[in-house]
């Protein structure tokens, strides 16, 4: 089954409708293959396919013919009142590949989703796996990024963001993105120093919500890392979604399909805990079996500590005798002996 395929799962052409955020050069479910789908795009399609052209790679610049006509452009009002203009009776499905990680505030994102979906509605995503591209060196996303970002209400990626994005790019054997057991020696793309001037760079510029878009990837998963975080979300009823399924496959990405439910399992604290550890563990298996201690290529540095010598402690009197002396020298001087 190929990435089409794992994306196309449980979408039925002929009866669904279908919302696809960011095909540009690649649809999941083209119009012109008979599929009932409305694009979204930060672009119209006449812009999309003049920038095609000039793309520095080719397997871009040879497919213009594919990019279709944008239904709606999208510049960072809410989603699912653009979406619902459209159609007011909402969606079966949203596709969006390789789109989630870079929405700045990821819980409104799928709050956003939610809505314009029908109800059981489903989400087909192409999430990047941190452990095969360029965010291998970064930290895995938590519900304190998560968290913080909703509280925020982020419109734009924060400057601390864009900085690890620039500083904390990864490179292996000078690709920015590689398949599974892919052990070239690691890189960074960029310098410490040239991040920290951008980001200075950054401060002094404008930090309002209307300054320019900068694109940037804001979460980093491994499957089981996505997993948790819907887990979590969902408990704390942030989001009305549960994972219908969670695949590798061969490339740099995992697929998921996000299935929407308006209801929340009652599961006890014991249970809910057991699930969130399962899950933990499982990303670092998941990590340690890609990049794991076999494959680290800088090996332990051995620590030389010195070694201070404690002096014995001298001999100590018990403390029965102790009191009994001191009372005795308190006697003397009082004169009562």
């Amino acid at each position: 089954m190929d990435r089409f395929e794992q994306l196309r799962r449980n979408i039925d052409k002929t009866s669904m409708s279908i919302i696809e955020i960011g095909p540009f050069f690649s649809p999941i479910a083209p119009r012109a293959d008979g599929w009932d789908t409305t694009i979204v795009d930060f672009q119209d399609g006449d812009a999309l396919r003049e920038m095609a052209r000039g793309h520095t790679a080719e397997v871009i610049r040879n497919k213009v013919d594919e990019i279709e006509n944008v239904d709606i452009v999208w510049t960072g009002q809410p989603l699912d009142e653009a979406a619902l203009a459209v159609r007011s009776d909402g969606f079966d499905c949203l596709i969006a590949s390789h789109v989630i990680e870079h929405t700045p505030d990821l819980i409104r994102f799928l709050q956003q989703c939610s809505r314009l979906l029908k109800p059981d509605g489903i989400i087909s995503l192409a999430v990047p796996d941190m452990r095969k591209c360029f965010d291998l060196l970064k930290s895995p996303t938590s519900l304190r990024e998560i968290l913080t970002a909703y509280r925020e209400g982020r419109i734009r990626h924060s400057p601390e963001a864009l900085f690890e994005g620039r500083c904390s790019a990864a490179t292996r054997g000078g690709k920015s993105a590689w398949i599974k057991g892919d052990h070239s020696p690691l890189g960074y793309a960029h310098s410490l120093e040239a991040a920290w001037t951008e980001y200075q760079g950054d401060l002094k510029g404008d930090m309002s919500d209307s300054r320019p878009y900068v694109d940037n990837h804001a979460w980093f998963f491994t499957p089981a890392m996505f997993e948790l975080a819907i887990f979590e979300l969902n408990a704390l009823k942030l989001v009305n979604f549960k994972i219908a399924f969670i695949e590798e496959n061969i490339g740099s990405e995992f697929v998921v399909q996000l299935r929407r439910s308006d209801t929340h399992a009652a599961l006890s604290n014991d249970a809910l805990n057991a699930v969130r550890i399962k899950l933990a563990l499982r990303h670092h298996a998941e990590f340690d079996a890609e990049v794991g201690p076999d494959y680290r290529e800088i090996q332990p540095v051995k620590i030389e500590r010195e070694i201070v010598k404690v002096p014995a402690a001298r001999d100590t009197i018990p403390t029965r005798e102790l009191v009994s002396l001191l009372a005795t020298r308190i006697r003397r001087r009082v004169g009562l002996d």
